[in-house]
């Protein structure tokens, strides 16, 4: 049975547990219809989020608002569809609602087959100084704050991460946590001069056909809009698309009227 948006929204959370605990600065929290993950990076609202389900009461939002405030932080806030109290409870802290984000599942699918074109693997500690890079690149963040963010340990403590290499040269990548039947996906980044060859195509069959074969039965995502044809081609389908709203212009979200700079 395909996996619902709160669900999928929920097991987000709880990723955000295995790949934000190393950072210095980070808090994460997870309660029973929202969590909070912020890696503590002031000025990078992409490198804290906050996420309330259906069932969440007023109050949540408002707390999870004020942690984050408190702490100096800006931060992205993710609201389930037809939630109308929660999005007028995030509105009435004075947060803009900035756009819409696909939330996609890939399950009871044939295995994909990997092209051999490219050499991908799995990346060790060394490699992520290099896999944050592109990651920061991509998303147009601050590459300190990433690295801070995603310290070399998070391939000890959850997150797996996926390179695409091509004569040596790194051309892409993406994390996967992988938690019992479920596989998060997050950070898929190719750069630019790497576009448009199947890099992002070989890092999705190769990780999906790896965890098919220990257990995995779904996996999720949130979508960009630059990945989001590459997900459909793959067999990801839309099961929601929550409400965003920003404490501050976000890279993923640009400033619209009325975001704060």
């Amino acid at each position: 049975m395909t996996l619902e948006g709160s669900a999928v929204l929920m097991n987000c959370g709880r990723d955000m547990e295995a790949v934000f605990r190393g950072g210095p600065n980070a808090v994460v929290r997870v309660d029973a219809h929202g969590w909070l993950g912020l890696t503590g990076e002031a000025g990078c609202p992409d490198l804290n989020m906050a996420a309330v389900v259906r069932g969440a009461s007023t109050a949540l939002v408002g707390e999870y608002i004020g942690e984050i405030r408190d702490r100096g932080l800006e931060a992205i806030l993710i609201v389930e569809q037809d939630s109308p109290e929660l999005e007028t409870a995030a509105e009435g802290l004075g947060l803009p609602k900035v756009g819409a984000v696909p939330v996609m599942v890939w399950e009871n699918q044939p295995a994909p087959v990997p092209n051999g074109g490219f050499k991908v693997r799995m990346a060790d500690e060394a490699d992520v100084p290099v896999t944050n890079q592109l990651v920061a690149s991509a998303f147009s963040l601050d590459e300190e704050k990433v690295q801070r963010a995603v310290p070399p340990s998070v391939v000890k403590s959850g997150g797996d991460i996926w390179i695409v290499e091509d004569e040596g040269e790194v051309m892409g990548t993406g994390m996967f946590v992988h938690r019992g039947d479920h596989v998060g996906i997050y950070c898929m980044a190719t750069p630019e001069r790497s576009q448009r060859r199947g890099v992002g195509r070989a890092v999705l069959d190769t990780a999906i056909a790896h965890y098919l074969e220990r257990g995995a039965t779904a996996f999720t995502l949130e979508a960009t809009e630059a990945g989001f044809h590459l997900y459909e081609q793959v067999g990801f389908v839309t099961v929601a698309t929550p409400s965003v709203f920003v404490t501050a212009a976000s890279t993923q979200f640009p400033a619209q009227a009325g975001v704060p700079e």
